[in-house]
């Protein structure tokens, strides 16, 4: 028996009305990388959704490798072809668009984890949003006024005799305008300088009178 477990974050209704908006403005994914090529994430095939360019769709790696005969879909499982675990890690840099600011990040994934009296599956994902770590799903960066974000996704999977896939993960952000620079005031003009009065001229020094000659009087 299997059952689906979603995980997705609703953004608060509180970010919404701006939102509205900040809608029409695109922002841009750049160094799209997975940590193991070939399978699991694909980033060749992760690009923003037609709908919505403001999401990521992350793609995923479909078929066989018949290099080595193993399935290439982000699966654990302990059936042949399978890999019992699975991780890998994507990472990408969203840049906002002029005048406007990367408010809020939320990643949306949707797991198959497989749950029954014989057997279990587990999942972990963490996000690392503008350096920070965080097992949150939903990053709030309004305070930060950050127009390029560097982000990573890291999932594994392990499969303890039942199966563990992700279906599909999608990186939506909203960005909200940079506040305006506040009006530079104007400087008060300098009051001018009051005029120095003139130095009164120096009293005249009197003639030095010459000691008159003291007579000596002669040798007899």
């Amino acid at each position: 028996m299997t059952k689906t477990k979603t995980k997705a974050v609703t953004v608060m209704a509180a970010l919404l009305l701006p939102a509205a908006s900040a809608h029409a403005q695109t922002v841009t994914f750049t160094d799209i990388n997975d940590a193991v090529p070939g399978k699991f994430f694909d980033a060749a095939s992760s690009i923003p959704e037609a709908s919505d360019p403001n999401t990521l769709v992350i793609g995923l790696n479909t078929g066989l490798d018949g290099t080595i005969w193993k399935h290439r879909d982000f699966k654990a499982s302990l059936l042949p072809f399978s890999y019992p675990s699975a991780t890998d890690t994507i990472s990408f840099v969203i840049h906002a668009p002029d005048g406007y600011y990367v408010a809020t990040v939320t990643y949306q994934e949707n797991l198959v984890l497989g749950n029954s009296r014989f057997g279990r599956a587990f999942a972990a994902t963490q996000l690392v949003v503008n350096g920070i770590a965080t097992e949150e799903h939903f990053a709030d960066l309004s305070d930060l006024g950050a127009t390029r974000v560097p982000m990573s996704i890291t999932t594994s999977l392990v499969a303890a005799n039942a199966d563990a896939k992700v279906v599909d993960g999608r990186v939506v952000v909203q960005v909200l305008p940079l506040p305006e620079a506040p009006a530079v005031q104007e400087v008060p003009p300098v009051p001018p300088v009051p005029e120095v009065p003139p130095v009164p001229e120096a009293p005249a020094v009197p003639a030095v009178l010459e000691v008159p000659a003291v007579p000596v009087p002669l040798p007899r």
